[in-house]
């Protein structure tokens, strides 16, 4: 009787009207319901081409002749569960996929130790098949040391890969210290062989150290810091290498990684040219004040930051006079910092040699109403007010509004920019008639929407971008209530 439980599933299934199906549009409805299931990014237990080829034996050898429905693997701890199982599984997409390009998306940090120095084995499956992949995409941490499969990749070439990220976030070792001196962006120990098609590349703040990418036609690069944090800097000769990689369009920092002037560093004696840059976004005060004044980029789009200025401003450098980011149109600030102080010289400065930035987003610091108000203030309480920013047309601003006076600025920058013609706040600030009241009519008023992007430049997940990790710099973004 058991064993007619199978069959009787399997009739049933095939006298199904979907079974009478053409293979084409079959096919497109596996595919769909597939893109459907990677909505969040997130790893959906099971995956959906596990279930639907175990649904019948005509889905099965559809869905095995279709090598699009394997090539793309994912995995995350702790939602997939063993390694064991995870070996097997990525052999079978492996195997599936044929010659399709592949992307492989893994996450391996956990403090479980049933898990420990797991992943070298994993990815040893993967080595044969390196030549397609597209994506390589590796989390890993201290407990899943990465060194040993450097060494395998050293040599190799990766002709059809354009999405990386190698993420060790290892502790530091003493040779670290020793490559220091003689660290350049040409000294590539990964992919030597070349990586031609590489565009988007992903590192933590240990990776410089230990795993180095040949960058040559990167054109999204983003070095933020994950959890380890290095005792020690990265020489800003590099810094420099970086800023003028020939194809370099958007460059994502994070942590303290260089060492600049006020750590010892040296000053460049010629502006870096970055010609291609378009988008920035710095977490740390002095590499964005570095940045903005050795930095001559023609084609600069967007900036997000989190301030110029710090209450010492007898130690921090300070922004030449002269310099100018016409091309300039977005500009974001995100939990500015709390030491900054009011009509602080470099932020001056910025807005006076960016006069041509259309869009302002500023995302205060929750539970510091203070800091937020007086960092808000400094961005149009000025000395020239309101002739700063005077073609700003539509803003984005997250700020207390519990009070009378909290409310009141907004209504002061409101008031102040005399194009403005979009306004996002808030969506219980349109709950409030006092607020409402002093929004001039013609202003389009607009509750934040946290679905929409809430930075000019941010990856999230999606069915097309299956990143586990926070982008960290949303983690910044949270609405006032």
């Amino acid at each position: 009787m058991v064993d007619l439980i199978p069959e009787r599933h399997e009739i049933l299934n095939t006298a199904s009207p979907i079974a009478g199906l053409p293979i084409e549009i079959l096919s497109a409805v596996f595919h769909e319901v597939q893109r459907i299931r990677k909505a969040t990014g997130r790893p959906l237990i099971p995956h959906v081409e596990i279930t639907l080829s175990h649904v019948c034996s005509h889905w099965r050898a559809v869905l095995l002749s279709l090598p699009s429905m394997w090539c793309v693997f994912q995995h995350s701890l702790p939602w997939n569960g063993p390694a064991r199982h995870t070996k097997e599984r990525l052999a079978a997409y492996l195997e599936r996929s044929g010659e399709h390009p592949f992307d492989l998306w893994m996450d391996f940090k956990t403090e479980e130790p049933l898990y420990h120095r797991l992943l070298f084995p994993l990815l040893e499956i993967a080595l044969p098949h390196l030549h397609r992949f597209r994506v390589l995409h590796l989390l890993s941490d201290f407990f899943h040391p990465l060194e040993e499969f450097r060494k395998k990749l050293a040599r190799t070439s990766a002709p059809l890969l354009e999405i990386c990220a190698i993420c060790p976030d290892s502790h530091e070792t003493p040779e670290f210290k020793l490559e220091l001196d003689s660290l350049t962006v040409d000294d590539a120990n990964i992919f030597q062989s070349g990586a031609p098609s590489l565009k988007y590349l992903r590192l933590d703040e240990t990776s410089l150290f230990t795993m180095r990418l040949p960058l040559d036609t990167v054109v999204h690069l983003r070095i933020e810091r994950r959890q380890m944090q290095f005792s020690i800097w990265i020489p800003n000769t590099i810094f420099d290498e970086i800023l003028s990689l020939p194809n370099l369009e958007t460059l994502s920092l994070s942590g303290a990684l260089f060492e600049l002037q006020h750590q010892q560093g040296s000053t460049p004696k010629e502006p870096i040219r970055a010609d291609k840059l378009k988008h920035f976004r710095s977490g740390n005060t002095h590499i964005t004040i570095y940045t903005l004044s050795h930095v001559l980029a023609p084609s600069l789009e967007r900036i997000t930051i989190s301030g110029v200025d710090s209450v010492n401003q007898g130690d921090q450098p300070s922004i030449p006079d002269h310099v100018a980011f016409p091309s300039l149109r977005i500009i974001a600030f995100t939990r500015v910092r709390s030491d900054i102080p009011r009509h602080g010289p470099n932020l001056q400065k910025v807005m006076a040699s960016t006069e041509n930035v259309e869009e302002l987003l500023f995302w205060g610091k929750t539970g510091h109403r203070d800091i937020t108000e007086n960092a808000f203030r400094a961005l149009w309480e000025s000395n020239r007010a309101p002739s700063y920013w005077k073609k700003i047309r539509k803003a984005t601003l997250n700020l207390p509004f519990s009070s009378p006076e909290e409310m009141l600025l907004y209504h002061l920058f409101i008031a102040a920019k005399p194009k403005l013609e979009v306004v996002r706040v808030p969506p219980r600030c349109l709950q409030l008639p006092t607020f409402l009241q002093g929004v001039p009519p013609h202003i389009d008023l607009r509750a934040i929407d946290k679905s929409e992007p809430t930075i000019p430049l941010c990856w999230t997940a999606g069915p097309d971008w299956l990143d586990t990790e926070q982008d960290p710099f949303l983690t910044k973004c949270q609405l006032f209530e």
